[in-house]
């Protein structure tokens, strides 16, 4: 679902610059139209229309985002990123709303010129309106307030404070694992030494074994040699015996 997220996100902010762009075109074909005319009023409504879906698509950008970052879908980088494309957002919009407005404003004197030179009554009264009508769309389409920039600004200052202190308890844990692999090759090399003093006593009784065994084999040979005296002893027992004997 994050990933989904991610990427209408993307897609709304490509929709809310395609937006920016149609105002300020509408805006510049306005300034060539005169004023009043029937063009010029269809597209005072239609800037009027797009001035609303804009401050909505807007809001809806700044939520998501917001959303994102408390969820952790997206990186840092891609972050600060963002809040850039919204703050270029933000200023597109306070743009529009200031062409907007002065365009209402440099129409409505000149024609309240017109009409005072003219003495037309009825012109007078249209200014009038149309007057009204520049201090409505200024009602429905406020000003951004650059309160949005600063708590976006301390939106991204409270996202640092967390990855540092996130980064603070991973070193915590490196160091906590760097001194148990330091207590482990302390433990290594302890039993390596306790195999090489195992290995030397190992080789001092093999060569003990050897030597025993080397004293059995002489013990062995004497005892094969005996055998001849003792046949020799016998002999001459019973040579004795038979000489008694006679």
């Amino acid at each position: 679902m994050a990933l989904v997220d991610v990427d209408s996100w993307v897609t709304e902010y490509e929709s809310c610059s395609r937006l920016s762009h149609a105002l300020l075109d509408k805006l510049n074909h306005r300034d060539r139209c005169h004023n009043p005319s029937l063009e010029y009023n269809r597209l005072t409504s239609s800037i009027k229309v797009g001035l609303k879906q804009f401050d909505n698509e807007l809001q809806q950008l700044k939520s998501k985002l917001n959303d994102a970052v408390l969820e952790r879908a997206i990186t840092f980088e891609e972050n600060e990123r963002r809040q850039r494309q919204m703050v270029t957002l933000q200023s597109q919009r306070q743009q529009i709303q200031t062409k907007y407005i002065d365009n209402r404003s440099a129409g409505l004197q000149s024609d309240m010129g017109v009409a005072a030179f003219s003495g037309i009554r009825s012109s007078g009264r249209t200014a009038h309106a149309d007057y009204g009508d520049a201090e409505n769309d200024s009602d429905v389409a406020p000003i951004i307030d650059t309160s949005d920039v600063e708590a976006l600004k301390q939106h991204q200052i409270a996202i640092l404070e967390q990855q540092n202190h996130g980064l603070d308890i991973l070193s915590q844990t490196i160091s906590r694992q760097r001194a148990l692999a330091t207590q482990l090759g302390q433990e290594v090399e302890d039993q390596n030494e306790i195999l090489d003093n195992l290995a030397v006593t190992m080789e001092r009784v093999e060569t003990g074994v050897g030597h025993e065994t080397h004293n059995i084999s002489l013990v062995n040979r004497t005892d094969n040699r005996t055998w001849c005296y003792w046949l020799v002893i016998i002999a001459l027992f019973i040579a004795i015996v038979i000489v008694a004997l006679i």
